[in-house]
């Protein structure tokens, strides 16, 4: 999981929580992340509150440039209310999953793949809902629950998760800390990587895209849009059904570029080497 800090060293705080509400962002950098400072002097935090949508996102615009600039590899912990379908800031408007997605990624691809994401918010974990589709990977890894959580449940338990971590610098130590020592399967918190949300997504696209009753279906399909064509409609629908079938035949090809474009291989090669993945591989531990 995570191994000291090889991912990450910059640690963004992003507290957007409503007047009234007890500071939980806050209280966890003037009670922990402080004293963690002065045991590791390199370790670089910023503490950001922003109030509206605007100012959320332009924090997270900020964080993508100053990525981008090189040396810079960012953690997010993020502390908003949320629920199965986005974040909610401090001024009461509402941050859709996916218009975070598309912010996440620029991040992500600005420092390769290495982004960690900290969700201190109800039903944080949603954001792997958006997170499953067959194109670039927001995050290299996330943590959050998949539940409305306390906020006092939220102060005491991350307190437990960057206590443990800044100690022993053992990623799962930490999210076992997080849980209390729970089990997996009775857990609050859940921690999901990019490689296993790419396993994810592409059992369901071969499930639903390349067997069966899908795969039938995403044939004609495809074969009525070809016949828009007026050469293609000149050679018949027969000949355009067999060229659709031959191309989908080449599906390892086609798997090698979803795997590319997902871990940003096309951009940064040495990639491949963190996410060795093959077709066979995944498709081997698929149930049927």
């Amino acid at each position: 999981m995570m191994d000291g800090r090889s991912f990450f060293n910059k640690l963004w705080v992003i507290e957007s929580l409503p007047v009234g509400d007890l500071k939980t962002g806050t209280r966890l950098v003037e009670n922990h992340l402080e004293r963690a400072k002065l045991e590791h002097p390199d370790l670089l935090v910023a503490f950001e509150q922003p109030i509206t949508k605007c100012d959320f996102l332009n924090v997270l615009k900020r964080i993508r440039d100053e990525a981008k600039t090189g040396g810079i590899n960012p953690m997010l912990h993020v502390e908003c209310h949320g629920c199965p379908d986005g974040l909610s800031v401090a001024s009461g408007e509402f941050v859709e999953w996916d218009e975070l997605r598309e912010v996440l990624i620029e991040i992500n691809h600005s420092c390769r793949l290495n982004l960690v994401i900290v969700l201190a918010a109800c039903n944080g974990a949603h954001l792997i809902n958006v997170s499953t589709r067959m194109d670039r990977a927001p995050f290299w890894a996330i943590i959050g629950p998949e539940a409305e959580v306390k906020a006092g449940e939220i102060e005491k338990d991350f307190g437990a998760f960057y206590k443990t971590f800044f100690e022993r610098f053992d990623g799962d130590a930490a999210i076992n800390a997080l849980n209390s020592g729970e089990a997996r399967i009775e857990r609050k918190y859940h921690f999901m990587s990019a490689q296993g949300l790419f396993i994810r997504a592409y059992t369901k696209y071969y499930k639903s895209h390349c067997i069966g009753k899908g795969r039938r279906e995403r044939i004609e399909y495809l074969t009525t849009q070809a016949m828009q064509n007026l050469d293609v409609k000149r050679r018949g629908v027969n000949w355009a059904r067999n060229k659709i079938k031959e191309g989908l035949d080449a599906e390892d090809a086609h798997f090698v570029k979803l795997k590319d474009r997902y871990f940003f291989i096309d951009c940064y090669p040495e990639n491949a080497q963190r996410f060795p993945l093959s077709r066979d591989e995944i498709l081997g531990k698929a149930k049927p």
